[in-house]
């Protein structure tokens, strides 16, 4: 995940874009200044909500806003005029110049979050069972263009000494506690898959473009990959799922507590995909990250670590399939990640040492 700075009334390009039109007919800065554009004209949209609320944009110095590839929401700080402070959550319309991941419908996003956030609502409005935002105002339109949310004071410091594993197993702990009862038969929530049986079926929508990158041998050892996840983990009872479980969507307060972000891409299925996307999403040194998976096996044993270890590697061949989709439809042949990005896919297929740490 990358970072875009927003800056009076501009947004500086410095975040991944996925331009639709062709790569080796748009260079990269004219691709980033086409979406330098789209993003400022979408925070002129969200500063025009703001108006229509009666709020006014934070005279705050820079702030850093989090944004996926999907370059899906923009983050605004604002407040009353009381001073009471909010972050207004816009979420960026569907764009003919970019390129979403195989099988998704931008507008679910915004539905999935909305409906979310009106799920807490109605069962835990102090947010007692899952440390959240709290909800000020939703767009009632569907999908939402926007939610208003509480704004909560962050604790100052570097990542690195603010957000421990404690928190990170905390999040997950609380999450997983919602019964998925709860979820089904709600109106207008796409919940997303995150099975192994939806990674197969989003990795088989990239064959075309990967297929020149990994050849043939990787792709049938992909499919025959999840068809063994899918013998090993079938019997795994499926639980709730953030979908974007990487440390830029963990918020810890001044006191300490811990408060998980950005539900665009909530959903169910495989218990293990929120540690593997933190796992590998994470830029912390390689000791940290070894440690967080030794805490993490720590009490599973015989088949519940080996089907801890399916769970964690389907979704690590599904996310760098992805990621090399990407490279193909964004650079072609001159992908400077590829290399890393197989690499990641041969050791997730692999498993073992390769992958794991002792």
């Amino acid at each position: 995940m990358e970072f875009a700075a927003v800056t009076g009334d501009k947004i500086k390009p410095g975040f991944s874009f996925e331009p639709s039109a062709s790569p080796w007919k748009v260079t990269a800065r004219a691709a980033a200044m086409i979406e330098s554009d789209i993003q400022n004209e979408n925070l002129a949209k969200a500063r025009a909500v703001l108006k229509s609320l009666d709020l006014k944009a934070k005279d705050s110095a820079e702030v850093l806003r989090p944004v996926s590839g999907h370059n899906s929401s923009i983050l605004l700080p604002c407040e009353g005029a009381d001073g009471q402070p909010y972050l207004l959550k816009y979420f960026v319309p569907p764009t003919e110049s970019r390129f979403y991941p195989p099988g998704v419908k931008v507008e679910d996003y915004a539905r999935r979050e909305g409906a979310f956030y009106r799920f807490l609502d109605s069962t835990d409005p102090g947010r007692v069972l899952l440390p959240a935002p709290r909800t000020i105002l939703i767009d009632p339109v569907d999908p939402p263009r926007w939610i208003l949310l509480e704004w909560i004071n962050q604790a100052v410091g570097p990542a690195e000494e603010v957000l421990g594993m404690d928190h990170v197993f905390e999040l997950i702990s609380k999450l997983q506690s919602f019964s998925l009862e709860m979820f089904f038969g709600r109106r207008d929530f796409p919940l997303n898959h995150w099975s192994v049986v939806s990674y197969l079926e989003r990795v088989r929508m990239m064959y075309d473009p990967v297929l020149k990158v990994i050849g043939d041998k990787r792709w049938r050892q992909s499919l025959e990959f999840f068809e063994e996840a899918m013998r090993w983990i079938e019997t795994q009872e499926p639980t709730l799922v953030h979908g974007d479980f990487t440390e830029q969507n963990i918020l810890i307060d001044e006191d300490g507590r811990p408060f998980l972000l950005d539900f665009e891409r909530i959903g169910f299925g495989n218990k293990d995909h929120d540690i593997a996307w933190l796992w590998i999403h994470s830029e912390r040194p390689q000791t940290w990250k070894k440690s967080l998976m030794q805490r993490f096996f720590a009490n599973r044993y015989g088949s519940d670590r080996i089907k801890a270890e399916w769970g964690i590697r389907s979704a690590l061949v599904y996310l760098a399939t992805r990621r090399l989709r990407f490279g193909v439809l964004m650079h072609g042949e001159k992908d400077a990640a590829a290399a890393r990005n197989l690499g990641l896919l041969d050791a997730a297929l692999v498993g073992g040492m390769d992958l794991f740490p002792a």
